[in-house]
């Protein structure tokens, strides 16, 4: 009934509680998704010859990936909560890897950067998640050679991949209008 007359009430989330829902389903679609990847870089005709990219090489993509959802959190909150979701999603993301803690807070913090270099304000968040991933996995080597000595990738290969990597954003639209950040 209150919906009716635009109320609408949301139920109301911890920033701890959204890390762990976020951190969590962001390892999931990664996961699930990244074979997707493989197989598309691996046996796309654009390139000489397949990059042969692996399962185990997942750890750039992942990082890619929570660096460039970490980057669209500016779009959706403020940034207080922004900080502490960062905070508390990046201790979520530690628990993952069998490392030194520093070394991956150091390692995601450099990918973090690394992720701003290739975005910016003329491309999308995806565009540069397909960029970022052209440069880490050095595909580059596997083009022909005017691509090659432009060390750009083909345009064609690249706008597919930025298709591809629109599953792997974070859809804050649909959670924000069930969910309330406290």
């Amino acid at each position: 009934m209150l919906k009716i007359f635009g109320f609408n009430k949301k139920e109301k989330v911890s920033i701890q509680e959204l890390a762990v829902v976020y951190t969590k389903t962001l390892f999931e679609v990664i996961e699930l998704g990244f074979t997707e990847i493989i197989e598309f870089v691996n046996d796309n005709r654009k390139f000489e010859e397949s990059p042969n990219l692996k399962l185990e090489d997942t750890n750039w993509f992942l990082m890619i990936v929570f660096a460039a959802n970490n980057h669209s959190l500016y779009n959706h909150f403020d940034d207080e909560v922004v900080h502490r979701l960062h905070h508390a999603s990046l201790n979520e993301l530690i628990g993952f890897f069998d490392m030194e803690e520093d070394l991956v807070r150091d390692m995601f913090l450099d990918y973090e950067e690394f992720f701003k270099e290739q975005y910016s304000e003329d491309i999308s968040i995806e565009k540069a998640m397909a960029k970022s991933i052209f440069v880490k996995y050095n595909l580059n080597e596997f083009q022909g050679d005017l691509l090659k000595n432009q060390n750009e990738p083909n345009p064609v290969f690249l706008q597919e991949l930025t298709d591809l990597m629109s599953n792997f954003i974070w859809n804050w639209s649909d959670y924000l209008a069930k969910y309330k950040v406290n």
